[in-house]
């Protein structure tokens, strides 16, 4: 890591900051699917396609496994060692950022939608790169992504973010972006034509509130800071209503009001530095540092409320990889263990555990990486001590192998295809008319 990502998170260790940095991966799934190559149209079920990347200075790798054929697809050289990697907005791309590097190199799984058929393509490594100072944050919501790059005080690069979707990428190009007023570590939150996008306000390298930019065809107009702070902001979600970032003393909750937001904290008493949320909740939720409990955001709400995540598991255990599948009708968990819990999103109640990971990986290696069906109804994760990929069914929490002996621990996984679309699913909370959207 370079000085200037250090010097923006002061307080937090080096397990926290692994897990952070890893915790931006969001919102992958699996769908139907042709399953052939070279332009089959017929609409024959498929599970689509898993890509995962390689860590190995100059000889590292991209890798593409069809899991309709349930076989290895492609492989290809990068041009820096990855360092993360993320679906695009529709699932058809595979982000990989080469943070150290200061570019990202884009991926085409070669699924996609063409009018009314769909394509399965071999899949190509584009020649398309982002490039700004250490690409770090990412973000998805309704058909957006937002990448911020966190700058290098060091060099005088200020931070900044670009706002793309899959239409964009496969004109290699971006819609918009902006650069920043000075480097931190920072989060850019997609919200329809906004983008809510961290602020250091005293230029100390710590985020701290929120800044407004409204797009206006290729560029945005800065519409200033929300008048709610948040003193260390780490980690945010949207959906199509609201936006909630983590601050030492709770959550910043910014709600869209026609041309405007209204802004609030909900109070907490511990620091959050992740939110998860999903279009298809009311509710956010939250884990803490340093202790990693989780919390409950209801965005009206005065006080965020403590859940219970570590059923079965030891009291201090702590969240390696963690998400919501597309439905948001589940929050899955792998903690330091090697276990693996299901929390219910309609109570929020454990749905069940069972042990995943024979062995966890050291601090400072690669992280347990997650990717669902697009369905919502199976769970990938990547063990990188075993180098093999595991899929799990979450409602019966029986766990198969999908890949093994890779020979490598895999760097990040998610899963590309065609997203189905699905009706909106009545989780027992009260609608009111706001549907919602993940992190980090």
């Amino acid at each position: 890591m370079n000085s200037s990502h250090h010097s923006a998170l002061p307080r937090l260790g080096a397990l926290t900051l692994a897990l952070l940095l890893a915790a931006c991966n969001n919102d992958t799934g699996s769908t139907t699917l042709p399953g052939g190559d070279d332009h089959d149209h017929d609409h024959e079920e498929s599970a689509g396609r898993l890509v995962f990347t390689q860590a190995a200075g100059t000889n590292s790798r991209v890798h593409v496994y069809d899991l309709e054929e349930g076989s290895a697809l492609a492989d290809f050289a990068l041009t820096y060692p990855p360092t993360a990697l993320y679906a695009s907005p529709g699932n058809r791309y595979a982000l990989i950022i080469q943070r150290d590097d200061d570019q990202v190199q884009v991926l085409d799984s070669g699924i996609y939608l063409h009018g009314d058929h769909a394509h399965a393509d071999t899949p190509s490594l584009t020649g398309q790169e982002l490039f700004g100072s250490s690409p770090t944050h990412y973000r998805v919501n309704d058909g957006l992504a937002a990448l911020f790059f966190d700058g290098d005080s060091a060099t005088s690069q200020n931070s900044g973010f670009q706002l793309f979707n899959d239409t964009t990428l496969e004109n290699t190009s971006v819609l918009a972006s902006q650069e920043l007023a000075n480097a931190h570590h920072g989060i850019a939150e997609p919200l329809g034509e906004w983008v809510l996008s961290s602020d250091d306000s005293d230029g100390d390298g710590s985020a701290d509130g929120i800044r407004l930019f409204q797009l206006h065809g290729d560029h945005f107009h800065d519409q200033g800071l929300l008048g709610t702070t948040c003193p260390g902001l780490h980690g945010g979600a949207s959906n199509t209503s609201h936006s909630v970032f983590g601050c030492e003393d709770g959550a910043l909750v910014a709600e869209l009001h026609g041309d405007h937001f209204h802004d609030h904290k909900v109070n907490a008493p511990e620091r959050l530095v992740t939110i998860l949320g999903n279009s298809d909740l009311t509710d956010f939720v939250a884990f803490s540092y340093p202790d990693y409990n989780l919390y409950r955001i209801e965005p009206e709400a005065t006080d965020a409320e403590l859940l219970t995540w570590r059923e079965g598991a030891a009291a201090d255990a702590k969240p390696l990889a963690y998400g919501l599948d597309p439905h948001g009708e589940h929050l899955v968990i792998v903690d330091d263990s090697g276990e693996l819990h299901v929390i219910d999103t309609a109570d929020w109640s454990h749905h069940g555990h069972t042990s995943l990971l024979d062995q966890v990986p050291a601090t400072g290696t690669s992280a347990p990486a997650l990717a669902f069906s697009s369905d919502g109804h199976e769970l990938f994760v990547s063990d990188p001590v075993a180098g093999a990929i595991l899929r799990v069914e979450l409602e019966s929490l029986e766990v198969s192998e999908v890949v093994t002996d890779l020979g490598f621990a895999p760097l990040g996984l998610v899963w590309t295809g065609i997203a189905e679309e699905h009706d909106d699913h009545d989780h027992g909370e009260e609608e009111d008319d706001h549907e919602h959207d993940h992190e980090h």
